[in-house]
């Protein structure tokens, strides 16, 4: 008995470790999520009255660093904040308290948070009180590339152990499996929970180490300890005893309706706290709906398909082509909700179609779908294969190796879904540019703006006279305004002119670069650009783009 489940389980978890470990050995994490939206006062502004706080509005909800660094300094490096950081109730808006009295001169805020898949966020403005300021640029916090390859890694090792821990033990009842396969079954995910468990407590520690690997100080042990019970790890111990409670609550024998009832159920609630930790528990709650259902059916189906080709096939015989038209009902329903709740979350995580080729995350969703669908026709062949032949003496060694095929797919699909987890989705990345070619008295011009979408856009203008002799602009004047009015004159500054090459026979081209400006809202906008060629003459034109 107990080399049967060591066959069983070795089989099973060898095929599912493999494949995780060769398909996250090349996937790297991605960039941060979250991104500012404003920031109160405002990146390169002079303001007239002492501010109270510094006020930062980001694209999703964040949580506070487990080591906080939120500081205000001036000129001379001293800090003015007061030590009171606040996040608001929809954790999307962070303050940082200010001293009162603060004296005129121009001041630096940082801050760092963590987004909602857990990367860090890291950014600065600088604001004058009184006197001008110069702009800085919001760097994006990167932390470790090896110890983010470490916090995939366990990911995919988790992934995999709730495979075997959640979805095995409903299939061997679909499958109607007998006294000795569903011992042999049980067994294997006890084991799996183990897995899964060792996973949980390692996600734990490397996630921290990744974050503070951002941070100035590096970790640390009251970081550690801080860090230990901020949500992300709280929903981590809810799932370990979810799992533990299911292991100990397997029955080892088919027909305890009771037992059996509640062990699915908590291993389905342990897969909805996992969904806690990723983008789907940053949304709605319809999306966080969306996405545990997502997840259950993935794990339904493999967890199906692991028990057929490790447990059920082994004797290659017909013997249990008896239960394969009730899984077929079984695996056609998971597919369905898996194909629809991807769609939905595909429109909701990418939105554009833009962002399909040219975001990782669009990239890998495409990935995703032909594995889905070579997985798909493969047990649309197996359904027609179990249709024709029927007997308990039918070979099924062709039909056992295109389910260990399928078996392998729906891992890769699995882990697919994981790496999505990981990646910033392609509705937050995406960032198309805009080239608008235009006549403004006697100047070609074109405006580049990148990226045209929420949030910080630069704009770089290349203005060309039509001779030699056109006068050489002296500056140029853009203001921005959305097509309904409700933003007006938000003013774009361009303190970069570089000259082109210069030639006797034909103008010289000049590009202005701007600084960069914060577009609040996606919409049409529209720029009225004004080449200044002198004191005297000055040549407008108005023009229009789309921000997403």
């Amino acid at each position: 008995m107990i080399g049967a489940v060591r066959s069983g389980a070795g089989r099973a978890l060898g095929l599912l470790l493999a494949m995780g470990v060769a398909l996250l050995m090349g996937a790297a994490p991605a960039a941060a999520h979250a991104y500012v939206i404003a920031v109160d006062p405002a990146n390169g502004s002079q303001i007239d009255a002492a501010p109270t706080a510094v006020t930062v509005t980001f694209s999703e909800p964040v949580t506070l660093a487990a080591d906080l660094v939120t500081t205000v300094l001036d000129a001379a490096g001293e800090r003015v904040d007061n030590g009171t950081v606040d996040l608001s109730d929809d954790r999307v808006t962070l303050t940082i308290g200010l001293r009162d009295g603060l004296a005129e001169g121009r001041y630096i805020a940082s801050w760092t948070v963590v987004s909602a898949d857990t990367h860090p966020v890291g950014g600065s403005v600088q604001f004058g009180y009184g006197v001008p300021a110069l702009p800085v640029s919001n760097p994006t916090v990167e932390p470790s590339v090896l110890l983010g390859l470490a916090v995939a890694l366990v990911k995919g090792l988790l992934y995999v152990a709730l495979v075997l821990a959640v979805g095995t033990l409903p299939a061997a009842a679909v499958f109607g499996a007998g006294a000795g396969v569903f011992a042999r079954i049980r067994t294997l995910l006890r084991w799996a929970t183990l897995l899964a468990v060792i996973a949980s407590l390692l996600q734990v520690v490397v996630q921290y180490l990744w974050d503070a690997s951002a941070l100035p100080g590096g970790p640390t042990v009251a970081g550690a300890l801080a860090f230990a019970s901020t949500p992300y790890a709280v929903a981590v111990y809810v799932r370990i005893a979810l799992l533990v409670g299911a292991a100990l609550l397997a029955p080892a024998v088919p027909g305890r309706r009771l037992r059996f009832g509640a062990t699915v159920l908590l291993g389905v609630a342990a897969l909805v706290a996992t969904v806690r930790n990723g983008h789907g528990g940053a949304g709605p709650w319809w999306q966080y709906l969306s996405t545990a259902a997502h997840v259950v059916a993935a794990v339904a189906w493999i967890g199906g398909l692991v028990v057929l080709a490790a447990f059920l096939l082994r004797d290659r015989t017909g013997h249990h082509l008896r239960f394969l038209p009730r899984w077929s009902v079984y695996a056609a329903a998971s597919v369905t909700v898996i194909a629809g709740t991807g769609l939905l979350q595909s429109v909701v995580q990418v939105r554009y179609p833009g962002a399909l080729t040219s975001t990782t995350y669009g990239v890998v969703l495409i990935a995703k779908v032909a594995l889905v669908v070579a997985a798909v026709a493969l047990g649309w062949w197996g359904r027609r294969w179990v249709r024709t032949r029927t007997g308990p003496s039918v070979p099924t060694s062709a039909f056992a190796r295109r389910v260990r095929l399928e078996v392998g797919l729906g891992v890769l699909i699995v882990l697919v879904s994981g790496l999505l987890s990981s990646v910033a989705p392609g509705t937050d990345v995406y960032a198309p540019t805009r080239t608008i070619a235009e006549r403004i008295g006697p100047y070609a011009v074109t405006v580049d703006v990148g990226p045209a979408r929420r949030g910080p856009q630069t704009f770089r203008v290349t203005v060309t006279g039509d001779t030699p002799d056109t006068a050489v602009p002296r500056e140029l004047r853009l203001d921005l305004a959305l097509a309904d009015g409700s933003v007006r004159g938000l003013t774009v500054d361009f303190p970069y002119r570089l000259p082109g090459a210069i030639r006797d026979d034909t103008a010289t081209p000049f590009t202005f670069v701007s600084s960069a400006v914060s577009v609040p809202v996606t919409g049409e906008w529209s720029g009225t650009l004004t080449v200044v060629a002198d004191e005297r003459r000055q040549y407008a034109a108005e023009f229009g783009y789309r921000v997403v």
